[in-house]
């Protein structure tokens, strides 16, 4: 798997966040979230990433994504822009099937992850599939 772009937040010298965007060897786009975003200007931390995405993924002949949350523990509001932004630039980037990995009991997930994916716009909803797994 070849690293793309990588975000994070660091709090205290400490990783509290972060978000790699890696191809596979089948060119499928693999973007992980982990961690919490707990601070007030997440973007002061992951402003470059969101531009580095919008420059790499096109250069990639990339055939479908996933999107993993499961990792992810706690985003607060300021937070959900910048996971927003970062799906954007996903779907309106990269081409294919868009699978996202959630965690299968949880019900904060279940109820953000839609408004975060913006499910309510139909090219989105037809591109993207769940994956529900227990937590790890």
């Amino acid at each position: 798997m070849k690293a793309l772009s990588y975000g994070e937040i660091t709090d205290g010298g400490l990783s509290v966040f972060q978000s790699v965007a890696r191809l596979d060897d089948d060119n499928r786009l693999v973007l992980t979230f982990e961690g919490a975003i707990r601070i007030d200007n997440p973007y002061r931390y992951l402003s470059s990433y969101l531009d580095e995405l919008a420059r790499v993924l096109p250069q990639h002949p990339i055939t479908s994504t996933v999107m993993d949350f499961v990792k992810m523990r706690f985003c607060n509001s300021n937070g959900f822009y910048v996971i927003m932004d970062i799906v954007d630039a996903v779907y309106n980037l990269v081409p294919g099937r868009v699978t996202v990995r959630r965690i299968l009991d949880d019900d904060s997930q279940h109820e953000t992850l839609p408004i975060l994916l913006n499910l309510n716009e139909e090219h989105v909803a037809a591109r993207t599939t769940f994956e529900d797994v227990k937590e790890p």
